[in-house]
């Protein structure tokens, strides 16, 4: 059985706190829905000092997902991400994931107003170029998706697949490899139709 592995981050930490590593359970929900294994791996990214335990991890898995949350694009993470992008492993990055992608790439993280909409399902269209993968995946120019980030990256030499109607970037994607796919939003929390295909095509190239 093809195994998927999960990124964890460290959640925010509280004063005089132990830290303490962070996952969305819709996160995990998806997997459920596939005939896959699914196991989690926690990136320390306060002591960045653990990269090859992570590689050795990732190397058992057939494909990783760098989720949302907090506390994300360390170096470390970075790294890893280059690593998965170096070895052609199927990749999904959502959210925080996305932007380092992104980052990893030569983009530059910008403030902006107004997308972060907590417990809102649907919030506005992304446009998705007829040219991309994500076209090919989805079948679709307009998507409804939710919105949750702070920041968008810009400037990345990944091809930017989706826009949104501000002309802001909402998703990477290099058609050289067998899936790396960057989403600003959380097709995980959605999971209609549309967004679960995202899912199914990563699924396939495991």
């Amino acid at each position: 059985m093809k195994k998927v592995a999960i990124l964890l981050r460290l959640n925010r930490k509280e004063e005089n706190a132990k830290e303490t590593f962070w996952i969305k359970e819709d996160v995990i929900n998806v997997f459920k829905n596939y005939d896959v294994n699914y196991f989690l791996i926690p990136m320390n990214t306060a002591s960045n000092d653990d990269y090859d335990n992570i590689i050795e991890k990732i190397k058992m898995a057939d494909g990783v997902i760098i989720p949302g949350g907090v506390r994300g694009g360390s170096k470390m993470e970075l790294d890893i991400v280059k690593y998965l992008y170096d070895n052609d492993i199927p990749t999904i990055g959502v959210c925080f994931g996305h932007q380092s992608m992104g980052v990893v790439f030569g983009g530059k993280k910008e403030n902006v107003e107004g997308h972060h909409k907590l417990g809102e399902k649907y919030v506005h269209y992304v446009n998705i170029n007829k040219d991309s993968l994500l076209y090919k995946i989805i079948g679709k120019e307009r998507l409804l998706v939710n919105s949750k980030h702070k920041k968008i990256v810009v400037g990345t030499s990944l091809d930017i697949s989706a826009y949104n109607d501000e002309n802001m970037p909402e998703a990477f994607e290099d058609k050289t490899k067998k899936c790396f796919i960057g989403v600003q939003w959380h097709p995980e929390s959605i999971m209609d139709l549309d967004n679960k295909k995202i899912f199914d095509y990563f699924i396939s190239k495991l």
